[in-house]
């Protein structure tokens, strides 16, 4: 069993961080871009 979550680990951990990292800053700002882009307009 530790063998099978190694390399399930092993494959996809630095995906999934950056994956997760990545939204969790993109997702916020997504609702200010566009009020800024609707401000700008």
């Amino acid at each position: 069993m530790s063998h099978h979550e190694e390399d399930f680990k092993d494959t996809t951990s630095t995906i999934n961080i950056v994956a997760m990292l990545g939204a969790l800053v993109a997702l916020p700002l997504l609702p200010m871009l566009m009020g800024w882009f609707t401000l700008l307009r």
